[in-house]
């Protein structure tokens, strides 16, 4: 992913499903809800979904244009129903939610 270094935001998100969420249901609601961000939130320039071995915590890492892209995602994003179906699988106990950007090492 070739995005300067200056302009994008990362959002990572680290969390935990609820207890008996089925794991490729999961998958299926976080693939569409990229499809929903590629198509109708301005500023979605990518997105890897991680987690460890054993699939007990989740890595979510989303790449921004910028940070009013980043910043005001969530607001187009709480009436669509596919950010609900994803969110509500999601243990809201368990979720540390960052916004990075990158430095520049070549100073």
């Amino acid at each position: 992913m070739e995005l300067e270094y200056q302009n994008y935001v990362m959002e990572v998100v680290l969390f935990e499903l609820k207890e008996g969420i089925d794991k490729h249901r999961f998958c299926q609601a976080a693939a569409a809800l990229t499809d929903l961000l590629k198509d109708e939130i301005s500023g979605f320039e990518g997105r890897t979904l991680l987690h460890t071995f054993d699939e007990s915590q989740w890595t979510d890492i989303i790449y921004w244009y910028d940070k009013d892209s980043a910043l005001g995602a969530m607001e187009k994003l709480k009436s669509k129903s596919e950010f609900q179906i994803f969110v509500t699988m999601i243990d809201s106990r368990a979720i540390t939610q960052r916004y990075l950007i990158p430095t520049n090492l070549n100073l």
